[in-house]
């Protein structure tokens, strides 16, 4: 996404149906938001984290979405935080939503 600058990345943090249908609250959501969080600050990177509810692919979560205009990042988990700044830092958006696609039949 070349002269893009993205700022923000929302987060569902949702729970479906008290936690009986999947949901990117269950598939672990929060936590991956607290490091995101935690490892913007400690990288001084100039995004901010918006947690909301539900952007419509709770199957496939945890959903992630950089903003303004930027693609989905799909079913990260804790242990790709690191990785996934890394990608943030660098400017290398499209990158990172190959790396963390959208599934095809979505």
């Amino acid at each position: 996404m070349a002269g893009a600058r993205h700022t923000t990345l929302m987060i569902c943090i949702n729970y479906r149906a008290n936690n009986l249908v999947d949901s990117c609250g269950r598939r672990g959501s929060a936590d991956v938001a607290d490091a995101l969080e935690a490892g913007i600050r400690e990288r001084a990177l100039s995004y901010d984290l918006v947690r909301t509810h539900c952007m419509g692919k709770c199957h496939i979560g945890p959903t992630v979405r950089i903003v303004p205009g930027g693609p989905f990042v799909m079913g990260a988990v804790t242990s790709d935080v690191p990785h996934i700044l890394d990608r943030l830092a660098a400017q290398e958006i499209n990158e990172l939503a190959n790396e963390y696609p959208v599934p095809p039949d979505d």
